[in-house]
């Protein structure tokens, strides 16, 4: 197999990873602009080799081998290990409870906690899967993913968690264009009242942002000044992760102060 080819299998593959539900023949060509014949080809091969699997005549998934090595990946490059220090760092710096949420399948979840001590705190639980749509982690890595994206703006139902959950289709896809915008995101009240949770992207050497820096406060620590300076430190700190796992250059940004607080002023009069 030539290098292109290789590369063309790999492209699939990565395709494949990032659309866990499946994917046709054509929608694979369309979306890597792949000739059809050649798709067909590299699938067929893949396929035989356990790579990819076929679950009905037309869909492809991820294979038992491709999840194998995926596995051993994860195990190399543990991003809880990498993390740590970061997100500890971050915890002693804000004296807030912060967290490590990734994306599993279509859902989003905590995979890592770090407690402050504070007498008054948020803990949330580990392994409990996130709403897409009422929580800054879920809107934030929706934003990120458009399969996610589309599932969420196609659900059939919005569950209604507070007075000030996203339910509107219109608005909510406004609220993650503008979260890809000014690159972090913000829950008020709108799973707990009260509660303000704030997430900042961890982007991976593949440039895809598929876990999140996040911080959850009772509204009264999280007030209208000291907010942008903790988005501004969590920005850093996932930042700093990202580079760690090998994000591109150019998706690895820190959001500095005086741009925050001119987006979350934009943000707080939008919302009135």
């Amino acid at each position: 197999m030539n290098s292109a080819r290789l590369d063309r299998a790999l492209k699939i593959l990565e395709y494949l990873g990032h659309h866990q539900e499946g994917a046709a023949l054509k929608r694979i060509c369309d979306d890597l602009a792949i000739p059809m014949s050649s798709a067909h080809d590299l699938l067929h091969a893949l396929v035989e080799i356990g790579a990819v699997r076929l679950a009905d005549q037309r869909t492809y998934l991820l294979g038992p081998r491709s999840l194998v090595l995926a596995l051993s990946i994860v195990d190399a490059v543990d991003l809880r290990h990498i993390s740590r220090p970061f997100l500890i760092e971050l915890c002693e710096e804000l004296n807030e409870n912060t967290y490590l949420a990734v994306r599993s399948g279509n859902t989003v979840t905590y995979a890592d906690r770090y407690e402050a001590g504070q007498t008054l705190s948020v803990v949330m639980k580990l392994g409990g899967p996130r709403p897409l749509h009422g929580s800054s982690v879920g809107k934030l890595i929706a934003a990120y993913n458009s399969d996610l994206e589309t599932r969420l703006l196609n659900a059939p139902a919005l569950e209604q968690f507070t007075p000030f959950t996203h339910t509107n289709r219109a608005e909510l896809r406004t609220e993650l264009a503008n979260i890809r915008s000014r690159a972090y995101s913000v829950s008020d009240g709108e799973s707990v009242e009260g509660i303000i949770g704030l997430a900042t992207p961890i982007t991976d050497a593949a440039g895809v942002v598929a876990a999140a820096v996040h911080v959850s406060a009772p509204r009264g620590r999280l007030a209208s000044d000291r907010l942008p300076q903790v988005l501004a430190a969590m920005s850093r700190t996932a930042a700093l992760i990202s580079a760690q796992l090998g994000a591109p250059e150019t998706a690895v940004h820190a959001k500095e102060l005086p741009e925050i607080v001119s987006s979350e002023a934009q943000r707080v009069a939008a919302t009135g």
